[in-house]
């Protein structure tokens, strides 16, 4: 069993951080990348269906590429010490593979990814995705999910007598529609409901988790 996760935080070396923390009325996401830092809040009633996922990507092929240019940054680092009468075709060699070497990279660190996605209903949230933090991860990603259901629940799960049938039962199915309640809990408010029973009833509750693959 795991233990409920309200807050991640994650710093990356040079290009800033996420912070991802559960308050009362949504998720608050702030974002830093080198000088752009963003905030933003994301409510509850946007946030389902939540799930999870994973990608990576290594640019085999861009690494492979950097290192023979680095081999060439090397030889001409080589010639341009040891002889003299080769310095300035070498110095501008050395000038050259060093500009390709740095666009190598740089598209290599672009394309290499090892992202944990959580998905909501209002789009994908990126975290790194590592063995170490893995763990925590799935985590908070449960208790996001499971927080969320009963909020959703508390809110919205409940039949008024004061309100007209149309909007509650819009509702309710809005609730099923994104995996708050299933079809038999559906089926109690909808009869509840059309039966004039004018008694609100909370939803039985249940307990919702994400599998780790």
């Amino acid at each position: 069993m795991s233990i409920p996760i309200h807050e991640i935080k994650q710093r990356y070396p040079i290009l800033g951080y996420s912070h991802l923390i559960m308050q009362e009325t949504g998720l608050h996401i702030e974002e830093k990348r080198f000088f752009n830092r963003t905030e933003f809040l994301i409510p509850y009633e946007d946030l389902m269906p939540i799930d999870v996922a994973r990608f990576h990507n290594f640019p085999f092929r861009l690494t492979l590429a950097a290192v023979f240019v680095l081999f060439g940054c090397l030889k001409a680092t080589y010639t341009l010490i040891t002889q003299a009468g080769q310095r300035e075709s070498a110095l501008w060699l050395l000038l050259i593979l060093s500009g390709v070497l740095l666009g190598v990279v740089a598209q290599a660190l672009r394309l290499w990814r090892r992202d944990f996605i959580l998905t909501t209903g209002r789009g994908n949230i990126l975290l790194f995705d590592s063995r170490r933090n893995r763990k925590a991860l799935y985590a908070f990603a449960n208790t996001l999910r499971d927080h969320t259901i009963l909020y959703l629940r508390n809110q919205y799960g409940k039949v008024d007598p004061l309100l007209p049938v149309e909007p509650q039962m819009a509702r309710f199915e809005w609730l099923r529609n994104v995996g708050v309640i299933n079809d038999t809990q559906f089926q109690q408010l909808k009869t509840c409901l059309l039966d004039n029973s004018y008694k609100s009833k909370d939803l039985p509750g249940f307990n919702y988790g994400l599998s780790i693959n």
